[in-house]
């Protein structure tokens, strides 16, 4: 029996939302993100988590909620606004409706409007589709997430970052992760790992077997780390030349870990755009990494952004790695020139990135408290909805996530 998914983000509430309000019977699910406390928060966490409703509370001291309404639906098509306020208003009505919001609702809240709400918002949009399970009392998100990193030149740190990426998940309690060495083997040494076979070997195979496309045959081919990540490489140290493989292979390929995975991390070597154009439809977010430090990162990104389908635009997120204070690109013309929205920016701290590859061990588990570690975790928590880690420590000036 399939199931329409609902995710619904909440934000800067001044009141809890009304119990029951999230039983909308068998035809839809409610997905509940984690509220967004802070305004300026809003939009990126719309960018993130790709919520389909927004609820905002208009009562929240301090804020504009039309200009944020404004900018969350700039930050996600097709996003649909609600507003609940004690504040029934003509005025404030009108500047709800110029913002964009489809509904306004006046507190207190019951249950039974809300879930009206909801659903008439639900019946005129296409909505994610998952699948119940046989126990009755539960219903399970059919699908993980295969996540693609990519760059539009080499050397500016792509592997080191999809590493750190699939070690943030897999130290999650109650996430798994998976990552796939696509590029030359330099997964492999960052984690301090010696794979016998790769993937390549399977997709020979997979040229006259069919029952090579099964989790438990892939499997054999993956090796663990002690962060808790399985990694996968695309050629081993006795992998022999393939004759080979099927056109369907990756498709394929990704459909089997987003069945066994949470999270799978994708790193890719430099791709053409005939190389570009079958893969990225298989991709549920396009993680491009760029510099600001010379022009001809931003060229090269620029260029590859130009090969993503016009359909495929929200899937993709833009890091800045190796970020220093000295370069000479800021970050409004970064993304000025590029088109395109920052997700984050990771500062250029070479010493420990340098000792977690000679340890064979993420940074983000060599040095969690660093200034790269944090901001790769905030990243990790608005892609892939990794509960906030409150590590104690003092906060201090960071790079930080673009709003």
């Amino acid at each position: 029996m399939e199931t329409q998914l609902i995710r619904v983000l909440p934000a800067c509430l001044m009141t809890p939302l009304p119990a029951g309000w999230m039983d909308l019977g068998a035809e839809y699910l409610i997905e509940l993100m984690p509220e967004v406390e802070q305004p300026e928060a809003i939009p990126l966490s719309v960018q993130g988590t790709e919520p389909d409703i927004l609820i905002i509370d208009t009562d929240r001291p301090g804020m504009d909620p039309f200009a944020v309404a404004g900018q969350a639906i700039a930050a996600r098509e097709g996003l649909a606004v609600i507003f609940v306020s004690e504040d029934n208003s003509p005025d404030r009505l009108r500047r709800a409706m110029l913002a964009g919001a489809e509904e306004y609702l006046i507190k207190p809240l019951d249950a039974d409007t809300l879930k009206e709400s909801i659903t008439a918002i639900a019946s005129h949009r296409t909505l994610r589709t998952i699948e119940a399970v046989t126990d009755e009392t539960q219903v399970a998100v059919k699908e993980g997430l295969v996540v693609g990193v990519v760059s539009g030149k080499g050397g500016l740190g792509k592997t080191t970052l999809a590493v750190n990426l699939a070690a943030l998940v897999a130290k999650t309690n109650g996430k798994t992760s998976t990552l796939i060495g696509l590029e030359s083997g330099d997964g492999a040494i960052l984690l301090n790992l010696n794979p016998k076979l790769g993937l390549l070997d399977l997709a020979g195979s997979a040229l006259d077997d069919e029952l090579v496309y099964s989790a438990e045959i892939f499997k054999q081919f993956g090796s663990s780390h002690r962060s808790g990540l399985t990694f996968y490489a695309w050629q081993g140290h006795a992998t022999q030349p393939s004759a080979g493989m099927p056109e369907d292979f990756f498709e394929r390929l990704f459909q089997i870990f987003r069945t066994t995975s949470d999270v799978t991390i994708v790193d890719f070597p430099l791709l053409t755009a005939d190389e570009a154009a079958p893969v990225l439809p298989l991709l549920d977010i396009i993680i491009v990494v760029s510099s600001s430090s010379d022009l001809l990162a931003l060229r090269s990104t620029k260029s590859f952004l130009d090969m993503v389908p016009s359909e495929l635009a929200q899937r993709v997120r833009v890091v800045i790695n190796r970020a220093d204070p000295s370069d000479m690109i800021s970050s409004e013309d970064f993304e000025q020139m590029l088109e395109h929205r920052i997700a984050a920016v990771l500062p250029n701290e070479p010493n420990i990135t340098a000792q977690a590859i000679n340890m064979g061990s993420p940074f983000v588990f060599t040095q969690p408290q660093s200034d790269i570690a944090t901001n790769l975790r905030q990243l990790g928590q608005k892609l892939f909805r990794l509960p906030v880690e409150d590590s104690g420590a003092p906060k201090k000036k960071r790079f930080m996530l673009f709003g």
